[in-house]
């Protein structure tokens, strides 16, 4: 139960940023700076994976189906984890609700909606010319995830050894 609560409430942190993203979009005031130039919003679209890459080419039902297979992948991984330690499973838990974060902008660009095309990013990391990749709370989840799931794997082998 905790675990879809934790879905439920990382699918719902990255849409409702993303639709309050869209609402300033709509007001052409990007970028918005929230820390002085550490942190500022910057509206872009993503048609690819992570970090702006896109073996498929433009927009693509080809990433939209791989894109549902590694929900659907997580998922599994997820029910196959009910034995496994709380941490394995907020990991997991985090992955799968970025994942379905993204995935949403992914059907929304695919059906054209409200002029959809891409997955939506807005954060904006960096120190003046030094900025690191614009990515998203769904993507943070997601990061985040690996890296606990990394860390609980490591720390179950050091256990064992």
């Amino acid at each position: 139960m905790l675990n879809i609560v934790i879905i439920f409430v990382a699918v719902a942190i990255d849409q409702l940023s993303k639709l309050i993203i869209i609402s300033y979009h709509d007001t052409n005031i990007f970028p918005k700076y929230i820390i002085s130039d550490f942190l500022r919003f910057t509206y872009i679209t993503n048609d690819g994976i992570a970090f702006g890459l896109n073996p498929f080419g433009k927009y693509s039902f080809i990433l939209l189906i791989v894109s549902v297979i590694a929900v659907l992948f997580v998922v599994k991984i997820l029910i196959d984890s009910k034995q496994s330690s709380k941490l394995v499973q907020f990991s997991l838990s985090l992955v799968l609700g970025g994942a379905l974060g993204n995935l949403i902008d992914r059907f929304l660009t695919a059906f054209n909606f409200r002029g959809y095309n891409g997955v939506i990013d807005f954060i904006d990391i960096g120190i003046k010319g030094y900025r690191f990749y614009i990515f998203n709370f769904a993507d943070f989840f997601i990061s985040l995830g690996i890296i606990l799931y990394l860390i609980s794997f490591i720390k179950s082998k050091t256990i064992n050894e």
